[in-house]
């Protein structure tokens, strides 16, 4: 039986995905070195690096004969190898860019994000997916990142949460940063000329604290009252069902539509408090590759 869904699996997080593909009922008909395939397609994991959807199938005599018919579908395509990867690079050869993959400037549309991918299934049997979750096919995107004035590398976070939404704050948006100290996010977010309201306990580092579209507020971060925003953010380390009812209040507040918060985890990931975060309005629940053991969820009337 061929897969109606193809998850990319984390290298670290590999158990926490299978226990949320078993809380939802989604059997898993095959294990590959970077890949589940699934029976049936009908929701997107959040510990998944990257959800190929809507797979289908397609036969072929030969590599020229893959090649063919492959192009009578898409002129272009991204190739993931991984079982019978040389033969399936020998497909690809006349079918994909011969770029290497270029550090990525954020902000931005992440270049070919459309273009659909294949993989192999058997010697002359090809999976391929046009509905990729990401913008590439495995998730990961290499940010050209400012190793000198950000406080941490926490922002490469932002960036890849808004790369995949592909929308960001504008110049002059008003946007909070809870949880902010010492300030990688709030420094991003200045950087897109947004005007920063950054709360936390702690100061943000010295140039921060001094910028002149950051208003720093010393204390917690969920006492601030839903009031109005274009954008609310968060890195605050609490337990996710403590986030869950404060976005909550913002949501029934109906000041506020955009939201990137991460979900802090310790202990075993619990997939019924991840699926309450899916099943708010406009939702994506996502495990970013530049986070660590927690999940992003992300927001937007676009979604």
């Amino acid at each position: 039986m061929n897969p109606r869904q193809i998850v990319i699996h984390p290298k670290e997080f590999q158990k926490e995905l299978l226990d949320e593909l078993k809380y939802q009922g989604a059997k898993v008909l095959n294990s590959t070195s970077s890949a589940f395939w699934i029976e049936q397609d009908r929701f997107e994991p959040a510990w998944a690096d990257c959800v190929w959807r809507d797979v289908k199938s397609l036969e072929f005599d030969s590599i020229s004969d893959a090649q063919k018919k492959l192009r009578s579908i898409a002129p272009r395509w991204r190739y993931h190898g991984d079982i019978l990867n040389r033969r399936g690079a020998l497909i690809a050869e006349r079918l994909i860019s011969k770029k290497k993959r270029e550090p990525f400037l954020f902000p931005g549309l992440f270049p070919q994000a459309s273009d659909p991918a294949f993989t192999l299934a058997d010697t002359n049997l090809i999976l391929y997916s046009h509905a990729i979750s990401r913008p590439t096919i495995d998730g990961f995107i290499p940010f050209q990142e400012n190793r000198e004035v950000p406080p941490s590398r926490a922002y490469l976070k932002l960036w890849e949460a808004l790369t995949i939404l592909g929308d960001w704050p504008k110049p002059g948006e008003l946007v909070v940063d809870l949880g902010s100290s010492p300030g990688s996010w709030t420094w991003a977010l200045a950087e897109l000329k947004a005007q920063v309201l950054s709360l936390d306990r702690a100061d943000l580092s010295e140039e921060l604290m001094r910028h002149p579209q950051v208003e720093f507020k010393r204390g917690d971060a969920f006492s601030l009252k839903p009031t109005q925003m274009d954008w609310v953010f968060s890195d605050v380390i609490c337990f996710p069902e403590k986030l869950l009812e404060y976005v909550q209040t913002w949501i029934d507040s109906g000041f506020c539509q955009r939201f990137v918060c991460n979900i802090k985890l310790t202990g075993e990931a619990d997939p019924g408090v991840i699926e309450k975060f899916q099943k708010l309005p406009h939702s994506r629940v996502l495990h970013l590759l530049n986070g660590k053991h927690e999940l992003t969820w992300i927001c937007h009337p676009k979604l």
